[in-house]
């Protein structure tokens, strides 16, 4: 291996052109290395991605452009797998380099158009929209658990139902430039059920159409910690939650209580940046309303996306999000 010393009088003797050949080339296998050490970073190194046993043995390797890909066998369920299996970056032709840049615009809140001009055109505006979408899927599962405690505030807001994307509008009129096919009540608007506490921990879902029922609050209980303090504006809907103290404000306006001023002013205020942050769009797809919303929520909370993407296994195709259709979850009551 050649000195130092070596290298530099080397370089004196180069052109301008093998120069920049050199660093193309110590640019590309530096990619490679961090490549392989991203790679050695995720979950599937440890687990099963198909059972999640931890019985696992190493079964050779692939290499694509350059990249060495680990292979694994798991001996319970006997299945062959790579550590990309069922991960985010399952079936993708792009380096993790190329994602992780990506990842550094989607926090910025850049669009997607201005995110390939960003990329040199490293991938185009179609995988931009995919990659958008299965970033928010990884990020909505891991926050299914998510608690809220102490003084939690709640609060529901409204948007306007859009099939944007959709050959044909079916259901109702196609709105002319801009304009309401029909007069304005909650009926014909999304419901989104928010709930905030002091820790800025909070919960957010799309609920469905109209005003908020007793099967809409019932998904908030899952994610409230016993004797929490409630604080709505006076919506009756909230009383079917148990095991929180509920505080009711006159039309949300602030009261003194036990010598403390309880409010809302939290929860107005990320409603009004929500709606500031939807704008950019130019109306979103009520199909995707809750992945926008979470969208908004992980820039309010500006999370290490890309460790969360290598710890959590989950694959989402093309397809599916294309397909997708506006689908509420739901609990049944007994």
């Amino acid at each position: 291996m050649p000195s130092i010393d070596e290298i530099r009088e080397l370089l004196k003797n180069m052109s301008n052109e093998q120069r920049l050949e050199l660093i193309r080339l110590c640019n590309i296998e530096n990619n490679k290395s961090k490549d392989n050490e991203y790679l050695n970073r995720l979950s599937n190194n440890h687990h099963c991605p198909y059972c999640g046993s931890n019985k696992i043995c190493k079964n050779g390797s692939n290499h694509s452009k350059g990249v060495r890909i680990q292979k694994f066998r798991c001996n319970n369920c006997h299945k062959n797998y790579t550590i990309k299996t069922n991960t985010i970056f399952y079936y993708t032709h792009k380096s993790i380099e190329i994602w992780q840049e990506y990842i550094e615009y989607f926090l910025q809140g850049v669009s997607l158009r201005k995110i390939v001009e960003k990329m040199d055109k490293k991938i185009n505006l179609k995988t931009a929209f995919y990659w958008r979408h299965k970033i928010l899927k990884v990020l909505t599962k891991k926050d299914d658990n998510d608690k809220l405690g102490g003084i939690i505030e709640a609060d529901e807001t409204f948007f306007e139902e859009s099939q944007k994307g959709a050959r044909k509008v079916k259901g109702r009129q196609a709105r002319k430039r801009g304009f309401s096919c029909y007069t304005y009540t909650k009926k014909n608007k999304v419901c989104v059920l928010t709930a905030i506490d002091r820790n800025k921990s909070s919960f957010t879902k799309p609920v469905g159409f109209g005003g908020l029922e007793k099967d809409d609050v019932l998904l908030l209980q899952r994610h409230l910690i016993k004797d929490s303090i409630l604080i709505t504006d006076g919506n009756r809907t909230y009383r079917n939650l148990y095991d929180v103290r509920l505080k009711s404000l006159k039309f949300g306006k602030p009261q003194m209580q036990d010598n403390k001023i309880i409010h809302m002013n939290t929860i107005n205020s990320f409603h009004s940046g929500l709606k500031k942050f939807m704008i950019r769009f130019n109306g979103v797809a009520t199909k995707y309303l809750d992945n926008y919303v979470e969208y908004f929520k992980n820039i309010k909370d500006n999370i290490d996306i890309f460790t969360a993407l290598l710890n959590n296994a989950c694959y989402c195709r093309n397809i599916d999000i294309r397909n997708k259709r506006v689908c509420f979850e739901r609990i049944k009551i007994s």
